[in-house]
């Protein structure tokens, strides 16, 4: 089974940066649509050396898509195999000198999370279940979403419940939340 991780960088820096960078992304996704260990390389201006690419840059492929939204901004999004591309991200803002505030998630594994970084430096490195996340970023849409689950019967018993959501939802959240877990229990028995 495929697990592929989102991530969304939201990237800021000189006009004339974020050329260099978007002509060497162009360049190296002529190559290949998909990042891998020698095309990251070429994104970032150097060359290929040994080492796990995991390591190295987070992951071992990446799918990106580029939106300039202005001459000094940009996203950068797409799928990476089973973990965020942090690393990547960390060196491009390193060799660009860009400002990156990004997200990830991956449902299948569980987990999803933030992670930004200034000039080379990180900033930011937060990880937290996939569930708390989407509540974390769209609380009252991800809440209906929950409220829906619960009622189509995705959770078996209270015990299946992500406790890391749960311990992070506002009060009432959590009451309405788990009041409609057991409610579709009861109706399930």
């Amino acid at each position: 089974m495929a697990n592929n991780c989102y991530n969304s960088a939201s990237i800021e820096g000189s006009k004339q940066m974020l050329d260099k960078f978007e002509k060497a992304l162009n360049k190296a996704t002529k190559i290949s649509r998909t990042l891998h260990k020698n095309t990251f390389y070429q994104v970032l201006g150097q060359e290929p050396v040994d080492g796990d690419v995991y390591e190295t840059f987070g992951s071992r492929w990446f799918e990106p898509m580029w939106e300039r939204h202005s001459p000094t901004s940009g996203v950068l999004s797409g799928d990476s195999a089973w973990s965020p591309v942090s690393e990547f991200l960390r060196l491009l803002s390193d060799v660009y000198q860009l400002d990156i505030t990004s997200t990830y998630e991956e449902g299948g594994d569980n987990f999803g999370g933030w992670y930004d970084c200034c000039n080379g430096k990180e900033t930011r490195d937060v990880t937290t279940t996939y569930f708390a996340f989407r509540y974390m970023e769209e609380e009252e849409d991800y809440m209906q979403s929950l409220l829906e689950d619960a009622s189509e019967g995705y959770w078996d018993s209270l015990e299946d419940l992500d406790w890391e959501l749960l311990e992070i939802m506002k009060k009432k959240d959590r009451l309405e939340f788990i009041e409609a877990v057991n409610q579709s229990i009861l109706d399930r028995a």
